[in-house]
């Protein structure tokens, strides 16, 4: 079973949308919408009627609204979505608490898709031995929990294709990577798509272009970049 992203292009590279219990990697760099496109995800599973749980690292509770709202997703018309924030300094300090808390918040809300939204910030602050640990005890509380969740990253500064600490997209099912691409400098960039990986899902590895409008992200499936 797959659970439709919200948006029509990327469902349609992905032969449906994203297969139900993976756990999807979106990365770019700054400006590239990754956050709209996992709200796009969480927004499509509350229109089916399913509780979904924004996780957020980065911004409160209203500013979440408040850009989901700019591109015509309106989260507060709904009571089955839960949005919390969480101080990356503070997670360090209790992330034993939250191993054991995440899974219940989970179960008590029957929620069946998850944004984590941006894991980055949260990067930061480990080492990374400790790195990989958090990203591998996510992976295993979401798996177990049986929740379908996209996670944000910032891309390597060098290399587009790869998270800011190359090591998220070894733990994940699958990886999205959206990239400004640039015939030359002084030309406009283009907003390119990618699929890096989906495990058990053939997919085109073509970047294809996509806009951030009003009303979110759309892919262009059938054109290519240049």
């Amino acid at each position: 079973m797959k659970l439709s992203t919200g948006i029509e292009g990327l469902d349609a590279i992905l032969g449906g949308g994203i297969p139900k219990g993976y756990v999807v990697a979106v990365i770019g760099s700054y400006g590239t919408g990754k956050t709209t496109l996992g709200l796009h995800f969480i927004y499509e599973g509350l229109k089916n009627g399913e509780s979904c749980i924004v996780l957020s690292f980065d911004e409160d509770e209203e500013s979440i609204m408040r850009n989901a709202k700019s591109v015509g997703m309106d989260l507060g018309k709904f009571n089955n979505v839960q949005v919390i924030r969480l101080e990356a300094m503070g997670v360090k300090k209790i992330f034993e608490r939250i191993e054991s808390e995440l899974p219940e918040l989970i179960k008590n809300l029957n929620a069946s898709r998850m944004l984590i939204d941006s894991i980055s910030v949260l990067e930061t602050l480990f080492s990374d031995q400790e790195r990989y640990q958090i990203l591998s005890s996510f992976k295993r509380i979401l798996k177990s929990a049986g929740v379908t969740a996209i996670i944000t990253s910032e891309a390597d500064k060098y290399l587009p294709t790869a998270s800011k600490y190359g090591i998220l997209e070894y733990i994940c099912d699958g990886m999205i990577c959206l990239k400004m691409i640039r015939k030359s400098e002084l030309d406009e960039p283009t907003l390119g798509l990618e699929v890096v990986k989906m495990r058990g899902v053939k997919h085109s590895r073509k970047p294809k272009p996509y806009m951030i409008t009003e009303r979110g992200i759309v892919v262009y499936e059938e054109a290519e970049v240049f």
